[in-house]
């Protein structure tokens, strides 16, 4: 049964691990659109080796050449969202002993976890670069993106003074809609893993699978989100999630036509370089869809969130 009582909420947490978490999305997120648009314009392999770039750290073909622009900065742009990731989970880890309320248990799990999927998808770029980028390898790299920016979506949630004072949802059971917003979350999951197939390998079959899904994806997105703002619309924030990310999965079904018509039908080429406004659309398609998938994951712990049990005494265990 659903509680009636009026359960406490933590005091604000500190700032400072907020904004850090937020800057490494932003860098994320810079990283992401930088590895799209070395894919779009076939970019991969300006640089064969790795880490390192023609053996320098900052080669002069890197901002005299597009292709080794568009690849070497976002080399740069993952390793800093890696440096401020690992900056992030070590002030949570030990900051936590010397300053009350500096993030709980599991935003220190989620920190620690974000900061290994940086690290290791930037291994397998690296791998994949050095072994003439196999489609396995271009695939997790890519599909691994989409889940780090969606972890440090979270993470920044966790972080915040919403989630330190959203109380339970008194009106509804425990658990009520989480089923449905993991089920909205794995199925995005699984449509960026079957573009990233259709992406990097140029099939066929992979490509009009992810258009067909598009639509199931959308419905299953729509419900997920109507039934969180209607049944825990008393938790702030929830609707205004839910509201962005409709918003976010309308303008991404309009780009994925869009990229669909400007597509290159030979592929991710290197002449793909010189169609910068077409490759910035596909690229866009890219980056657009893992803001989906960030708010779709925020949206989800928002749930999770609003719908923890209260313990006997009324606090939200």
């Amino acid at each position: 049964m659903a509680s009636s009582a009026a359960p406490a909420v933590l005091a604000a947490p500190p700032r400072g691990p907020f904004r850090l978490a937020v800057g490494v999305l932003v860098a994320t997120t810079v990283a992401i659109l930088k590895g799209a648009m070395t894919t779009s314009t076939g970019s991969g392999l300006a640089y064969p080796d790795w880490p390192l770039s023609d053996g320098q750290v900052m080669p002069e073909s890197s901002y005299t050449t597009l292709a080794g622009f568009f690849e070497h900065f976002h080399r740069l742009a993952a390793a800093t969202s890696g440096l401020l990731a690992l900056w992030l989970a070590l002030w949570l880890q030990v900051g936590r002993r010397h300053v009350p309320g500096l993030g709980s248990a599991r935003a220190r799990t989620t920190a620690w976890l974000g900061g290994t999927l940086i690290l290791v998808q930037g291994v397998i770029g690296g791998v994949g670069v050095l072994e003439n980028l196999p489609a396995v390898t271009s695939v997790t790299h890519g599909t691994l993106a989409q889940l780090t920016l969606a972890t440090f979506g979270c993470l920044a949630y966790q972080l915040s003074a919403r989630y330190a004072r959203t109380a339970p949802v008194t009106t509804v059971p425990p658990g009520t809609g989480r089923k449905l917003a993991v089920a909205a979350v794995l199925a995005l999951v699984v449509q960026t893993a079957i573009g990233a197939v259709a992406r990097h390998t140029n099939h066929g079959h992979a490509l009009w699978t992810h258009v067909g899904n598009s639509f199931l994806v959308f419905v299953l997105l729509t419900i997920a989100t109507a039934f969180a703002s209607g049944r825990l619309g008393a938790a702030p924030g929830i609707a205004g999630l839910g509201r962005a990310l409709m918003l976010a999965l309308v303008a991404q079904i309009g780009l994925g036509f869009t990229a669909l018509l400007l597509r290159n039908p030979a592929g991710k080429t290197q002449q793909n370089v010189e169609q910068l406004g077409a490759a910035f659309a596909i690229s866009l398609h890219v980056l657009v869809g893992a803001l989906v998938t960030v708010l779709a994951a925020t949206l989800a712990a928002h749930v999770f969130r609003a719908t923890r049990r209260p313990d006997a005494a009324g606090v939200a265990a």
